[in-house]
């Protein structure tokens, strides 16, 4: 998206990061392939150019959480193989069909039509089918599973061309959940393979997956919020990688107040000392959180300052005291870094006790995205 002119904030990505960190998963996971999950406008990094991009890098697929986002990223022009990771309705087959999704199933009336629309059409259509292993949440059992997969090679408008499954905890520093999960996985894996049932692909790795277990028995990874620059993990990690996205704001007013003023609603900050309290063009309809309001923090001028006040809908404010020279339309880091400092989505989701992937998906449409470092 064009950022001429003046914008009252901007997220800028980076595309050379997103590809620094896709080499770091395939450092991690050696020949592998990858399924590049881009659901949720790619962490809110905006899932066109991302998609592009990975693309342009080769990863064997996209994932996608809804039919709707495969659908933008094939009108976009991407062609590469797209998975629909929630799976589908009955309703949503044709388009499945027509614009070559991938679905994930877990469900036989869902497997039934969406073979006899492909037969129809004289078409056949590529799946993958969920296990569930310890979720929860979707897929088959692994007991039941075999004889889905049974079932769906025995159709005609039907390829299997992967399993799934979805770790619950593999960000824990307790692994022993995790490595049930796994060996359940095997089995169904290792079943198919002896009876002659040959899949291409089997997947379970997600971000927290490929950093624990790199060398895991199956031919696919699913990286998410690694490539985007963070890790999932509970503490410190060795893996060196570049957030791709820094979020920045206007100056919308500058003014000097005396000692004992409140600020914003609630008057839940008052002035202690005569101060310079900015006015910034961002707030929580962005998806700058209203839990950052007294606690939050910025970087102007290269000086880190305290968010003041509450946030509101469409401005926060921060206490610019002690930086020199800002001025009403200078820019303001919310996220990103600026000379010796940095502020990252991982240190506004300790201070909002929530987790990066949430900051990043949250940073709302309204905000431009302007990219950097494209291919040429």
């Amino acid at each position: 998206m064009s950022t001429k002119g003046w914008s009252a904030s901007v997220a800028e990505v980076d595309l050379a990061a997103i590809r620094y960190n896709l080499k770091r998963v395939r450092r991690c996971v050696g020949r592998k392939k990858v399924l590049a999950v881009v659901k949720a406008n790619a962490y809110g990094h905006g899932n066109i150019e991302v998609a592009r991009c990975l693309t342009e890098m080769g990863v064997a697929m996209l994932g996608v959480a809804y039919l709707e986002e495969g659908l933008a990223l094939r009108e976009a022009g991407l062609k590469s193989p797209i998975l629909i990771l929630t799976g589908i309705s009955s309703g949503q087959v044709p388009e499945v069909v027509r614009y070559r999704l991938t679905p994930t199933l877990f469900d036989r009336t869902m497997l039934a039509a969406l073979n006899r629309y492909a037969k129809r059409y004289k078409k056949r259509v590529d799946i993958h089918i969920k296990i569930d292993t310890g979720m929860g949440r979707l897929g088959l059992t692994p007991e039941d599973a075999l004889a889905f997969v049974h079932e769906a090679m025995d159709l005609e408008g039907i390829r299997v061309e992967g399993i799934l499954t979805h770790f619950a905890d593999a960000d824990l520093a307790d692994l022993s959940f995790a490595e049930k999960q796994l060996e359940k996985m095997r089995v169904v894996w290792e079943c198919l393979r002896r009876k002659g049932l040959r899949i291409p692909y089997c997947h379970i790795a997600n971000s927290a997956a490929i950093m624990h277990y790199p060398k895991s028995p199956f031919n696919l990874v699913r990286p998410g919020l690694m490539l985007y620059g963070y890790s999932p993990l509970q503490g410190e990690t060795a893996l060196q990688l570049q957030p791709a996205m820094q979020l920045k704001t206007r100056v919308i007013s500058i003014k000097k107040v005396p000692s004992g003023v409140p600020i914003s609603y609630g008057r839940t900050f008052v002035t202690k000392r005569e101060s310079l309290i900015a006015t910034l063009s961002l707030g929580y309809a962005d998806g700058y959180p209203r839990l950052l309001s007294n606690r939050g923090v910025m970087i102007a001028k290269g000086r880190r300052v305290p968010v003041v006040g509450r946030v509101c809908m469409d401005m926060t404010m921060i206490d610019a005291t002690e930086v020199s020279g800002l001025a009403a339309g200078d820019w303001v880091t919310a996220i990103g870094s600026e000379g010796k400092e940095a502020i990252w989505a991982d240190e506004l989701a300790r201070l909002t006790d929530t987790i990066p992937y949430e900051i990043l998906c949250g940073i709302g449409d309204r905000i431009p995205r302007r990219y950097l470092n494209a291919m040429v």
